[in-house]
């Protein structure tokens, strides 16, 4: 009975272990955080990052989504109409972006480029804050 309840002891510790370990890197990797959700009829982005990132943020923007638009790379908030009259919710403040889409609305062509945007956008981010760190 000793013996099981050491076993389950070291158990529980060595995996409290593990969980601080994971919560630690995570913090130390900066302020990142990335939320893609998606469904059959909904592409969303969410995402937090370091405020000196907004600029590179939307100059990926530009180059991807915007082909007739003139973007303004301070505070982008409002819908973004494509070559093929397809249209993206993009929302881009200091440190913070949000992009919606609605599948249903738009072909599946636009789909594909607002997924290689998120794709851009968390390189974008993440080796921004390398080269921080």
């Amino acid at each position: 009975m000793k013996m099981k309840y050491t076993v389950a002891v070291a158990i529980c510790i060595m995996l409290l272990t593990g969980c601080v370990r994971y919560h630690s890197e995570r913090i130390r990797e900066g302020n990142i955080s990335i939320t893609v959700k998606e469904s059959d009829r909904r592409y969303r982005v969410d995402a937090k990052f370091s405020r000196s990132k907004t600029k590179e943020v939307a100059r990926v923007i530009d180059q991807m989504l915007d082909a007739n638009n003139t973007l303004e790379t301070d505070d982008l908030d409002g819908t973004i109409s494509l070559e093929d009259d397809s249209r993206v919710y993009v929302r881009l403040r200091s440190g913070r972006l949000r992009i919606r889409f609605d599948k249903d609305e738009n072909s599946e062509t636009a789909y594909d480029r607002v997924r290689d945007l998120t794709d851009k956008i968390k390189a974008t981010i993440h080796t921004s804050q390398a080269q921080l760190q």
